[in-house]
């Protein structure tokens, strides 16, 4: 069997038979290398082309090209729950009619993201508020008395009610009583929570809203908030949005750049397009109207143009 027919019945197997490869020549000592997983044996890979191949929409071998013992192919395959189409390069090494060794090389960032699950909201808070904590350190005089993106408040005060948005939404975690007065944005804008050293106060607030939704049961538990009753997990959700809006709004007016977490801003963009709280807080609040912006721009600007903001990041 020449190396060409061998690897037609590898791909055989992907394309027409959900990845059930019983008859495909493979080495007992078959060894895979990938960015995802990696075997050293036919049986363990076997087990796992079965298992992914159930989920494999299409599969298409767009080139393939033989030197030697060594076939390389360029495929295009598609794979719930990934929308849109992978592309790579498989390197199959075949001796003796049997295929030896595979290597499979693409971007698997995506594949990776869907298979670990979508990240912690706790966690993508921690990274949102030490990004936040960092861009504050960084400020100077004139950057506190500049403009900011919201409209008529300066760089400190956009930091002064975040600070003070931040420790409301832990309070409230908390199970503290807080007067719906208090979320009166100018009044927190107008209010020093900062400091001498906005760095370390910001710390501060961080670490106590960290604490109030990492303690036991936090995202579960229902809470009193805006005259409805709302899941830990939501207070966390809008807690990561003021983090992540206002610090691009603080950054902006600032002149420094501001590059926030991808993971992040996937999570903000799902809540601001899906929940009623913007819609609500548009026109004189927090958000104004949406802007236009093309399709094909970056998440973080679309997000933000949905939050009515210009952005080139």
């Amino acid at each position: 069997m020449n190396p060409h027919t061998a690897v037609e019945s590898y791909y055989h197997a992907w394309q027409h038979r959900a990845g059930e490869m019983s008859d495909v020549p493979l080495a007992d000592s078959f060894s895979f290398t990938g960015p995802v997983a990696s075997f050293t044996d036919s049986a363990s890979y076997r087990a796992m082309a079965r298992q992914a191949g159930a989920a494999v929409r299409d599969f298409r071998v767009r080139h393939q090209f033989t030197d030697g013992d060594l076939v390389c192919s360029i495929i295009d395959w598609e794979m719930d729950p990934l929308p849109g189409t992978l592309t790579a390069a498989e390197l199959l090494r075949v001796h003796d009619g049997r295929i030896v060794s595979g290597e499979l090389i693409y971007d698997a960032e995506d594949l990776r993201r869907v298979m670990s699950g979508p990240p912690a909201v706790t966690g993508l808070l921690e990274r949102s508020h030490a990004l936040v904590g960092h861009l504050l350190g960084q400020i100077g005089e004139q950057g506190w008395a500049a403009a900011s993106p919201c409209e008529k408040w300066t760089v400190r005060q956009t930091a002064n009610h975040l600070a003070g948005g931040l420790l409301l939404l832990a309070r409230v975690a908390e199970r503290d009583q807080v007067d719906p007065a208090e979320f009166d944005s100018q009044r927190q804008a107008d209010t020093d929570h900062l400091g001498a050293d906005p760095a370390a106060a910001f710390a501060a607030v961080a670490d106590r809203s960290m604490a109030a939704f990492t303690a036991p049961g936090a995202l579960e538990r229902e809470y009193a908030f805006m005259g409805d009753t709302v899941p830990g997990a939501a207070l966390a959700s809008i807690s990561l949005m003021e983090s992540l809006v206002h610090g691009w709004d603080i950054a902006t007016g600032a002149h420094l750049p501001y590059r926030a977490d991808d993971d992040a801003v996937q999570a903000v963009w799902e809540l601001a397009t899906t929940s009623p709280i913007v819609t609500e807080h548009r026109s004189g609040g927090p958000f104004a109207d949406p802007l236009p912006v093309l399709p094909t721009a970056p998440l973080a600007v679309r997000l933000l143009a949905h939050l009515g903001r210009h952005a080139q990041l």
